[in-house]
């Protein structure tokens, strides 16, 4: 089955909202408008009612009693509106009733509006009910005026054409919204989709092994703007990877090509008997298997670090006497380059691992001799703090590089590629040093410059 695309989703569903939305809006408008409407009119048809009811009410004369002629010129008016009047005197009888003066009108009138409100509003169940008005003047009763007009209230042609015409034009309003909502459904469906497209082909390129791509993190929104942070970063982890991967393979095949070639060379030599299978021949074959044999342990410790299985047997060290026990076994080599090993600080008590604790100041000390320069220092720092015991591991070597120092704990990486027998090594030991570190809890951090040495810090919990 063929997925509908994110594109087409956004938009009709954007499209759909705006069309409820619309459609409740347009209901409630023309409920709205039509009640005010219709509270309008039957407002209009009082007023006019209670008018008529003044300006008849002013024709009476004391004297000369009512103006006979105005009120039937007035009652005349008022039937064109839907207004049916009756006027007595004081005494209860009739001056002028627009029924008596043409019935055959009055009932037109009446029929006509009736079948009109009956088609256009046949809920409303309306009727013509008539209004008696008291006609005073100073106080005094001067006749009654009765005014029958359909109730609640009754609306022109015009009155129907007004609400039809403005009916449409909700429509037509609707209508145009709806469009432009499609069309800003589509741009906004589109803003959306096209920087996840744009990432989806990148993440395509990437498990294409294509780690150099990049996407343009600005003008996007918020959340696309992390997601697009993110693929970037994967893309610029899996490069490093891939790179470290390359120099692993590299570095690898280095370590393992010379002493394999060595000991080829000298084993052909001694089969085909140009060299003599003497004492020192074998002692050189014998070293050249141990090199291949320090290799594969350390790719072997590395297996065990990555396992992130590591085992640990804590008791309470003391990080100057284990720091110095250390520096001891370090006497022969301190020796050989001519530098000088000094363990100083406080008393510190951790909950750790010994044995492990050691491996990492092994570690730090060996890159300490391994790039120190003959005649230098290197020293051991023990410090005492509330919440960790620290040692800081300190030489005034060669230093490590501002573009070195990110990957320093990465595997396989050295500093220093000249792989010369002197300074050899997987690169591994950084490494193993910041997983034992992570299986205590802690911490290890690095500060150096080219030529001015480096400080290897370490950082062990008191607390479990």
């Amino acid at each position: 089955m063929r997925r509908r695309s994110l594109r087409s989703i956004l938009s009709t569903r954007f499209a759909l909202l705006v069309l409820a939305a619309i459609s409740l809006i347009s209901i409630a408008a023309n409920i709205l408008i039509n009640a005010q409407f219709e509270a309008y009119v039957e407002e209009r048809q009082k007023l006019g009612a209670d008018g008529i009811a003044r300006n008849i009410s002013s024709q009476y004369d004391g004297s000369a009693g009512w103006n006979a002629d105005y009120v039937h010129g007035m009652g005349m008016y008022a039937l064109s509106d839907g207004y049916i009047i009756k006027l007595l005197d004081g005494d209860g009888r009739v001056v002028w009733d627009a029924e008596n003066h043409d019935m055959s009108l009055c009932h037109e009138v009446m029929s006509s509006i009736t079948i009109l409100m009956r088609r256009e509003r046949p809920d409303l169940k309306g009727r013509f009910t008539t209004h008696r008005y008291d006609l005073t003047q100073k106080d005094a009763i001067t006749g009654y005026l009765d005014i029958s007009y359909y109730s609640p209230y009754s609306m022109r042609e015009d009155d129907f054409h007004f609400i039809s015409t403005l009916n449409r034009i909700l429509v037509a309003v609707g209508g145009v919204a709806m469009a432009g909502a499609a069309i800003l459904g589509v741009l906004l469906a589109n803003g959306i989709v096209r920087p996840l497209a744009d990432m989806t082909a990148a993440t395509k390129k990437i498990s294409g092994g294509d780690y150099a791509i990049r996407l343009d993190e600005k003008g996007h929104a918020q959340e696309v703007c992390e997601l697009t942070q993110a693929v970037n970063q994967m893309a610029g982890a899996l490069e490093e990877q891939e790179a470290m991967r390359k120099r692993l393979t590299s570095d690898v095949a280095h370590e393992l090509r010379t002493p394999v070639a060595n000991l080829s060379s000298y084993m052909e030599m001694m089969i085909d008997g140009v060299w003599a299978p003497t004492p020192e021949r074998l002692q050189s074959c014998g070293g050249e298997l141990q090199r291949l044999s320090g290799l594969i342990s350390d790719l072997e410790r590395l297996r065990q670090v990555e396992d992130e299985k590591m085992e640990l047997h804590k008791a309470d060290v003391d990080l100057l006497a284990l720091s110095g026990e250390v520096m001891k076994g370090f006497e022969s080599q301190l020796h050989e380059k001519g530098l000088q090993g000094r363990v100083t600080g406080s008393v510190s008590a951790v909950p750790a691992d010994s044995e492990r604790i050691k491996q990492v100041i092994a570690n730090l000390l060996s890159n300490s001799v391994k790039y120190s320069r003959r005649g230098g220092t290197v020293h051991i720092v023990i410090e005492d703090t509330k919440d960790y015991g620290v040692i800081r591991v300190e030489d005034d070597g060669i230093g490590i590089s501002a573009g070195d120092l990110p990957y320093i704990f990465e595997r396989f990486y050295r500093a220093d590629r000249s792989r010369t027998r002197r300074t050899g090594g997987a690169g591994i030991g950084l490494t193993i040093a910041r997983a034992i570190m992570r299986a205590h809890g802690g911490k290890i951090t690095v500060e150096s410059e080219r030529d001015s040495g480096s400080k290897f810090s370490v950082f062990i919990p008191k607390s479990n």
